[in-house]
């Protein structure tokens, strides 16, 4: 049995919401230790990577908007349009000129982020950050939590007077407590393919994030640094066997998008990944003292980006309350503040964002397309529409 270890706050999870939770904690002098299942190796893979403005922000108090800076491709504009339709829209960022410091979105892979953060968390003294560290169990009072932690073939135990659970969406802590997690998960299967493909070279005027509508549903073209990402709907169901090979849904928007040439199926591809997709909401995001946050406390749907920058206005606003001299008081008005959130804004913008994005009936496709153009040509309409789904004035 290994010695037992004590902070004033204990963080699980070593994902982007863990990271800027105890980053934010040692920006207020207040020590930390993170728990992470997993060991110090962030994998490649394409899934999030977008960053809305006040995202950016909340990270610039961090200090890390620079590298992001460096190194993110900047978003300037939306683009909406059709694999087989000639309507389009197109949303400019410069309406959002005076509303934030940074009027753009980024787009930068989330293991990147992850990385940044982690070598952040290395240098900061306050944070003693631990890998292989299992939580199999936790009891609590009025004044401390306890963990049961596996360490290998070790065990020990790690106490908190408060403990933050970003331990993700099969979140151990929110399991251990027992708190009910309702909502739903959508009856198919999304896809994510990356590829070095150049599609800037195939496809006319194509900007850095396009969300097409086609006859099979959405598809989401994405630049990031590195690679080209499209996610879209499939027909597979998410207990079906999934089709052999290159998925037919990715062929069929790519070969109507490109035209046939080059043939869909050369394409190299850097990841071919099916996944579920969920709308969840934790029904307390405090259980005593253990306060849930990103992923461990709410899911949604991908489309749109806001599952990540959520998680990451959860971290920095729980950090805040944890350094206000009333903690009990502050952290139950967090609790009550980003559930409501997720509650009113994120759910619900992004189940409208995929419902709309996934009709596949032509008429209602041109209608969606028309609707979004008026927007976009009316300077007051299209500030609205990117405040809000650049998460503008919800983050706090």
């Amino acid at each position: 049995m290994a010695p037992p270890v004590e902070a004033p706050v204990v963080v699980l999870g070593g994902g982007p919401v863990g990271m800027v939770t105890a980053l934010a904690l040692a920006r207020r002098d207040i020590p930390v230790i993170v728990l992470e299942r997993g060991h110090d190796e962030v994998q490649s893979e394409w899934r999030g990577s977008t960053v809305h403005p006040p995202t950016t922000e909340l990270l610039d108090e961090l200090d890390l908007a620079a590298p992001l800076l460096k190194e993110a491709v900047r978003v300037q504009r939306l683009d909406y349009r059709d694999l087989e339709l000639t309507e389009s829209a197109c949303f400019s960022y410069d309406v959002l000129e005076g509303e934030t410091r940074y009027p753009f979105r980024l787009q930068y892979e989330q293991y990147k982020l992850v990385r940044l953060l982690r070598r952040a968390v290395s240098e900061a003294p306050n944070v003693d950050m631990r890998f292989g560290h299992d939580v199999v169990g936790l009891r609590q009072d009025d004044t401390r939590v306890d963990l049961d932690v596996a360490v290998g073939d070790a065990r020990t135990t790690v106490t908190g007077r408060w403990v933050v659970a970003a331990d993700g969406a099969h979140s151990t802590a929110r399991k251990l407590l027992d708190v009910p997690f309702p909502g739903f998960t959508y009856p198919s299967l999304s896809l994510v393919v990356a590829t070095p493909f150049r599609f800037e070279d195939a496809v006319p005027d194509l900007g850095a994030v396009g969300y097409w509508s086609g006859p099979k549903g959405r598809f989401s073209l994405i630049r990031t640094p590195d690679i080209w990402r499209a996610a879209l709907s499939t027909a597979t169901g998410v207990d079906d066997e999934p089709p052999p090979g290159t998925h037919p849904a990715f062929l069929a928007a790519v070969a109507l998008l490109l035209g046939g040439r080059p043939d869909a199926r050369e394409l190299p591809l850097s990841q071919h990944q099916l996944y579920r997709s969920h709308q969840r909401l934790a029904a307390s995001f405090r259980l005593g003292r253990v306060l849930l946050a990103g992923d461990a406390a709410h899911l949604s749907s991908t489309t749109g980006g806001m599952g990540l920058n959520s998680g990451i206005h959860d971290a920095v606003a729980v950090a805040t309350a944890l350094a206000e001299p009333n903690q009990d008081t502050a952290t139950t008005e967090y609790a009550q503040r980003r559930r409501s959130i997720a509650e009113r804004f994120v759910q619900p913008t992004t189940t409208e964002n995929r419902t709309s994005a996934d009709g596949v009936e032509l008429v209602g496709r041109r209608e969606r397309l028309v609707r979004l153009r008026a927007l976009a040509e009316n300077p007051d309409d299209a500030r609205t529409y990117l405040r809000r789904v650049s998460m503008l004035g919800i983050q706090h």
